[in-house]
């Protein structure tokens, strides 16, 4: 839940230096680490190697086989763990390992119950689909929580991007609900609820693989001009529900920037859809 200690009270000046920042946010490096046990599903293997296939030079792979006595090399600059679970029944504490160096680490599995809940180690989490496409949704969904390199792992890896883009939606959305409650006074609120909902634009287009083009100053006055939509349509709802002024600029707040992050992350997702069909 969003507070006043998330409030990006620097975001005018991140704006300022934005596309220099998410350049170099998109062109970080982020590394993901792939532990398969042994006798692990062909079908869990096949469906995490096509889906990790980097798009860029910064996503970096580290994948690896073990066994029950195999002993697990752990690098703490990884940015999130995952670990095939095989028939050794070492995957727990390979997973153990990478969380006790600060790495999130998720088990994948093909259901639940194959690893028990009393076996795990605090922080591991079990990622199970019994098809394909429910496997990567989860996968994804946990990536862009875990990972401390949303926007470049997204970048890199297609299959997340959805994930990432919803993610940095929500909480760009609950941040500028909670500029619209509190009072800031006359019109003091609207560059900070703008800047922040550039930021989101540039998170998003940068998750898409997207750098500074023009394209992204149309984009630019598209929240500009939605920026003072919303305000002019919080004052009208304001003082025709006198008493809920603050409820009322923190729900449309929120809407406002919610639905221009949708339309953003719908913008890149959506032709790439199409161009999949063909």
């Amino acid at each position: 839940m969003a507070g006043i200690k998330d409030i990006p009270f620097d975001a005018a000046r991140q704006v300022a230096e934005g596309v220099r920042s998410a350049s170099a946010t998109r062109r970080s490096c982020v590394r993901i680490a792939i532990e398969v046990d042994e006798g692990a599903p062909s079908a869990l293997v096949c469906a995490i190697r096509d889906a990790f296939v980097p798009q860029t030079s910064t996503g970096l792979l580290h994948v690896a086989a073990f066994d029950a006595g195999a002993t697990v090399r752990v690098n703490p600059d990884c940015n999130a763990a995952i670990v095939v679970s095989g028939t050794s029944g070492a995957a727990p504490s390979v997973a153990g390992a990478f969380c006790s160096a600060g790495v999130p680490a998720a088990i994948v599995v093909e259901s639940s119950v194959e690893v028990p809940v009393s076996t795990l180690p605090e922080g591991v989490e079990v990622i199970a689909g019994a098809t394909e496409a429910t496997l990567l949704e989860k996968l994804a969904e946990w990536l862009a929580q875990a990972c401390r390199a949303d926007v470049a792992l997204g970048a890199s890896f297609p299959f997340v991007r959805r994930a990432v883009c919803r993610r940095c939606v929500r909480v760009r959305s609950l941040q500028n609900a909670v500029i619209g409650f509190l009072p800031f006074g006359s019109g003091a609120d609207l560059p900070l609820m703008t800047a922040n909902q550039m930021l989101m634009g540039l998170d998003v287009a940068g998750a898409n693989g997207q750098g500074a083009t023009p394209e992204r100053f149309a984009e630019t006055a598209a929240i500009l001009a939605g920026a003072y939509a919303s305000r002019a349509a919080a004052r009208r709802l304001s003082r025709s529900l006198p008493g809920l002024g603050a409820l009322v600029r923190a729900g449309v707040a929120y809407s406002a920037t919610f639905a221009l992050g949708e339309a953003a992350r719908l913008r890149f997702e959506l032709p790439n859809a199409w161009n999949h069909r063909k």
